[in-house]
């Protein structure tokens, strides 16, 4: 596994989703909660809405504004119906200030 630059831990506001553009990789989720960093695929699997730009976060999972499913943004599985299919996860890395995705 290689580490990619996703931004900076200043970039990211608590439980706010920020959208990072990875090579090979596309848009992926990052969602610092609890000064804890996760990445997820952007995209909801049920209706391809982007989660960075049309979900928010609610009592642990990322809702897909859309449809109002749900995910586990630790984990990308999903919790809520009408999603099924679970989001890509990426495990994270802070070092610096920076945030790594392990891909």
């Amino acid at each position: 596994m290689g580490l990619i630059k996703a931004c900076d831990m200043s970039d990211l506001e608590d439980g706010e989703i920020f959208k990072a553009e990875i090579e090979g990789e596309g848009a992926l989720a990052i969602y610092l909660v609890d000064e804890e960093v996760f990445a997820t695929a952007d995209i909801c699997t049920h209706g391809e809405a982007s989660l960075s730009d049309d979900g928010y976060i609610e009592d642990g999972v990322v809702i897909c504004s859309w449809h109002d499913g749900a995910f586990d943004f630790k984990t990308g599985e999903a919790c809520r119906l009408p999603c099924m299919d679970p989001l890509k996860s990426y495990p994270t890395e802070v070092k610096d200030g920076e945030v790594f995705i392990k891909v």
